[in-house]
């Protein structure tokens, strides 16, 4: 999501040459993740009274790491949800998750003034933060003389290595990554207009104006010709808000990550990003309304007659965000210890396959260790403990590993853990099998400094939910680029995925995540085709099918397309297409995980890809059942709730789309054994604090239809 989303990220075009066939790697043209999420999420972390709006001030220390949420920022912290949270885009962070600032804006789409040279983008702006007082442990006002110290991790985009297995898009020389500090100036500013639909009573020219219906004093002056019976929006309503003053304290220009590590030194085998010390020392910030926000400049990177790529461009990743008093330049070492990467999936090949499939041939399937980036981001050695726990879906243990304590030296100066136990955990369990469709498990990684513990335990929990249900994916569902084939000859292209099979099955559906490019270019018929393989190649096609592009909101931006007639598949068999016309279709493409059977074709012979990474398509097999349509489906649900962050250490906090009244929604928590520990009203906030760490089911019911959603959360302290 959501924003930049899902979705995503791109990096540099660049095309790998063959005599007469091409891959191309491009951007995205919006983050679907983003967009999904951000078509249910109502922003309740501000407050409007008699149109003014406030935001709460919020207590010093500040300390923010994106650890164990993503998409939109918490917006405990934060006011805008324009940065997109998430654990793909950076290299080697100093803890697990981060932020990046991209050319997407919240809804996922590339910024409608964006241009060739640079334009503003994104924005990450804190809440109004108390510099005027502290309260603990004692009352006490603050001046430049109690050493204020800001501090924060940053890093290009765009990988390292080689083009075609680098991870997004790296900013040019003329971007730009900004820091700035703000104020309140005490005067007040229009925020923005509500508006009202109003629709057309007669024809209406250019010039022509149309007044406000509930203020006499707004109104709109028509820029184009509009006929009776148009929709058009008028202001309504002003709303005003505090007026801050900004001021640029820090900034970067765009570079490859290549040359921001031979910039500032780093070692490409262990911490990528660089931390900035910036005092806090000018009298106007030390008040009940200090705020800062990072922003960027992006410029968008296509020709003329590409349009399609024009994308998401030029990242930059933020971590690890800090704000306290009595600190110095010396003060760069933070007393934590965290994990720097999820170690994700359990299987060796994929990231998800069917039950069926997986139930009865576990050894073949399953992973021997994890590789688990842990950092020491102080500047002693500490002594740590790690260990990995398996759940099912009732939080019931399946396994657990626990590889005891080591000392782990700072990251700075010894790089990520290097002790086996922990880097490199042993993974030797078998899940119980059933003759259910599918299965759920969690795998809980926890790594924490022995004894008291670290200052930030946020980061010490990781948690990857390993879903079997009916398909087979190679991809974490988050496109860091787009796929496209091209043929510098002819107008034929093809590509294809290979999957392979324990025991004979049917091929059901396949989804596909498909790019939404510029103008649409990629809303065009193809032929969804099934191949058998032939000594590891595509070999004979067993059904074709014309698809006619239908764009939804499906999970993860995915289309999925129902086969008029199912195709018996057994032992190795590839999903693709074939496109005869002069059309290339834009397929999301993972840069985090990959596949060795990817195939394209130009002529009439396949060529095996190269590329580190693979194509979004998954197929769907097993039993029949009666395809859903999502319209249909959204159409029967009334109300959603978004629970955030999740895992949660204190507040969990709750939100619901723009139409649904919170009166109207009754709420209960379970454990997962089943025992009511909560019943009441809607709330925005819940303290889970004296909550024991674990799984927890929360039930939300509408009072007038009669719904009934449910939704897990997970509380870890």
């Amino acid at each position: 999501m959501m924003k930049k989303r899902i979705f995503y990220l791109c990096i540099n075009l660049f095309v790998l040459n063959t005599l007469q066939a091409q891959e191309v790697l491009t951007g995205l043209r919006f983050n679907p993740e983003i967009k999904k999420i951000s078509d249910n999420f109502s922003i309740l972390h501000q407050k409007s009274v008699s149109n003014f709006i406030y935001y709460e001030s919020i207590l010093i220390p500040f300390t923010e790491d994106f650890s164990n949420y993503s998409f939109y920022p918490d917006t405990g912290l934060w006011i805008d949800n324009y940065a997109f949270a998430n654990n793909s885009f950076g290299l080697h962070p100093p803890t697990l998750g981060m932020v990046t600032l991209d050319a997407v804006d919240q809804f996922g789409k590339v910024y409608q003034h964006g241009q060739k040279v640079a334009f503003s983008a994104d924005t990450l702006t804190s809440r109004p933060i108390r510099l005027d007082s502290i309260f603990s442990p004692f009352p006490k006002g603050l001046t430049a003389a109690d050493s204020l110290y800001f501090s924060f991790y940053y890093q290009p985009g765009g990988g390292i290595g080689q083009p075609w297995s680098r991870l997004g898009n790296a900013p040019e020389a003329d971007d730009s990554l900004l820091l700035e500090f703000g104020y309140y100036t005490g005067d007040t500013v229009l925020a923005y207009y509500v508006n009202e639909l109003f629709i057309a009573d007669k024809d209406y020219a250019i010039g022509d104006t149309i007044f406000s219906s509930c203020d006499s004093t707004l109104f709109l002056v028509l820029s184009g010709e509009n006929k009776q019976g148009d929709s058009l929006y008028v202001p309504c309503d002003s709303v005003l808000a505090l007026e801050s003053k900004w001021i640029r304290v820090w900034s970067s220009e765009g570079m490859t990550l290549e040359a921001f590590v031979d910039t500032f030194d780093l070692d490409t085998a262990n911490l990528l990003f660089q931390q900035v010390m910036i005092p806090i020392v000018d009298s106007v910030y030390f008040n009940k309304g200090f705020q800062f926000r990072f922003r960027n400049y992006a410029s968008l990177e296509y020709t003329d007659n590409n349009p399609t790529w024009a994308s998401n461009v030029d990242f930059w990743n933020v971590d690890y965000i800090r704000l306290e008093r009595t600190r110095s330049w010396a003060d760069t070492v933070i007393d934590d210890v965290a994990f720097s990467n999820n170690p994700g999936s359990v299987l060796a090949h994929y990231q998800s396959m069917p039950w069926s499939q997986f139930k009865n041939n576990q050894t073949n399937e399953l992973i021997d260790d994890f590789k688990v980036n842990l950092s020491n981001l102080s500047g002693v050695v500490k002594n740590t403990s790690y260990k990995y726990i398996i759940t099912d879906e009732e939080n019931q243990m399946i396994d657990n590993y626990d590889g005891g304590s080591y000392n782990i030296s700072p990251v700075f100066t010894s790089g990520f853990q290097t002790y086996q136990p922990h880097a490199n955990p042993p993974f030797s369990s078998t899940f119980p099998s059933d003759n259910k469709d599918s299965a759920i498990f969690n795998i809980i990684h926890i790594f924490k400094e022995a004894g008291s513990g670290d200052k930030n335990p946020k980061n010490d929990t990781a948690i990857f939910q390993q879903k079997f249900y009916n398909y087979f994916a190679y991809d974490d569902g988050v496109p860091e680029s787009g796929y496209t084939v091209l043929n510098v000859y002819s107008y034929q292209t093809s590509m294809a995925l290979g999957f392979s099979l324990y025991k004979a099955d049917t091929l059901r559906a396949v989804e596909m995540y498909i790019n939404q490019v510029l103008n649409d270019l990629n809303n065009f018929q193809f032929e969804l085709t099934v191949w058998v393989d032939s000594s590891n190649y595509p070999g004979k096609i067993v059904y074709s099918e014309l698809i006619e592009q239908e764009y939804s909101n499906d999970l993860y931006g995915f289309q999925r397309f129902y086969l008029k007639n199912s195709v018996p598949v057994s032992g190795k068999f590839y999903i693709g297409y074939q496109i005869e016309t002069k059309n290339y279709l834009n397929i999301g493409f993972d840069q985090n995980n990959t596949s060795e059977t990817i195939f394209y074709k130009t002529g009439n012979y396949w060529e095996k890809s190269f590329l580190f990474g693979t194509p979004m398509l998954r197929p769907f097999l097993g039993k029949e059942w009666t395809p859903l349509a999502i319209d249909v489906a959204e159409e029967n649900i009334s109300f959603q709730i978004n629970l955030y962050p999740n895992p949660v250490n204190d507040i969990l906090h709750l939100s619901l789309p723009e139409k649904i009244e919170s009166k109207d929604i009754q709420m209960e928590i379970f454990t997962v054994n089943g025992q009511k520990i909560y019943s009441g009203n809607y709330r925005e906030n819940i303290n889970v604090s004296n909550y024991q760490s674990g799984f927890y089911v929360l039930k939300a019911y509408h009072k007038t239809t009669g719904e009934m959603l449910q939704s897990k959360f997970i509380v870890y302290h």
